[in-house]
């Protein structure tokens, strides 16, 4: 078992906002906690060794031990309802401005942890499809640093606890379960949200294809607030004209960008890229 001084914290939050842009300084408690069940393993030498490593490697993706013991992960479905009422009214209008056309959406839920935001946000798109008799395809697509995350996102398997905000209507229709504890995305649904390990800070890691709707929601809170720019800007490089860009009420404080307009929203924040000239 090895402790950890207040040097070596401070040395793995630098390993840790280097690499994912997440800057726990103010919250080494959390820090503390991540680190103390591999270090109950490590002798003083081994962990050494393997923080000089850390130190003098960048990001290097799959895998990576740190951002799956370290990385924020909560989440539950149907957080946030009034960011679901924004993308409930963006679908709702799509659709009506494209009648027996064909209409596709593409949605990104930008670190979404083990994938409730990405199923939210199909749950609330195909309930409005549905509902319209309209042709329209769709897709989610769910990213976060954690490669332990995304393996947990892709079983879509939740505990009735990460249900408990979850509309009834939603979960009747698109989840099942056999014991009522233990719930499990009705595959239908689950074939059209797909997952990939990414970093925020590598756009080259990110969705390569452009966005109808971006949700980045509680992801920048824990990021320096010209890291949480520098994000947000290659977010927009990524959405279509005429689409939106979600992010958390105190997340991006001050930011705005040229090709976006920013919205109404209540408990969060809403910008619509401009449409081309």
């Amino acid at each position: 078992m090895v402790n950890v001084n207040d040097d070596e914290l401070g040395r793995w939050q630098a390993v840790l906002e280097a690499q994912t842009g997440i800057n726990l300084s103010q919250h080494r408690h959390i820090l503390q906690k991540g680190l103390q069940p591999w270090l109950d393993k490590a002798d003083g030498e081994e962990a050494d060794l393997i923080l000089r490593r850390a130190e003098s490697q960048p990001w290097h993706g799959k895998g990576n031990w740190l951002v799956d013991h370290l990385a924020v992960k909560e989440t539950r479905f149907y957080r946030t309802p009034a960011a679901y009422r924004v993308l409930a009214q963006y679908v709702q209008t799509r659709i009506a401005a494209a009648p027996d056309k064909k209409l596709t959406l593409d949605l990104w839920s930008a670190g979404c942890s083990t994938g409730e935001e990405a199923y939210t946000m199909a749950m609330v798109t195909a309930d409005l499809i549905e509902a319209s008799g309209e042709r329209v395809y769709y897709g989610v697509i769910g990213s976060d640093i954690s490669s332990a995350a995304i393996r947990s996102a892709r079983q879509a398997s939740f505990h009735v606890r990460r249900l408990q905000e979850l509309p009834d209507s939603l979960r009747t229709r698109y989840m099942e379960s056999a014991d009522r504890l233990n719930y499990r995305v009705q595959p239908q649904l689950a074939s059209r949200v797909c997952f990939l390990q990414s970093n925020l800070l590598d756009p080259q890691s990110t969705p390569r294809s452009s966005m109808d709707v971006i949700f980045c929601q509680n992801v920048l809170v824990y990021f320096r607030g010209w890291r949480q720019r520098q994000v947000l800007n290659n977010l927009v490089r990524r959405l279509k004209p005429g689409g939106i860009l979600v992010i958390g009420a105190s997340e991006g404080r001050g930011w705005q960008h040229p090709d976006l307009v920013r919205k109404a929203g209540e408990n969060v924040q809403v910008f619509e890229r401009r449409a081309n000239d």
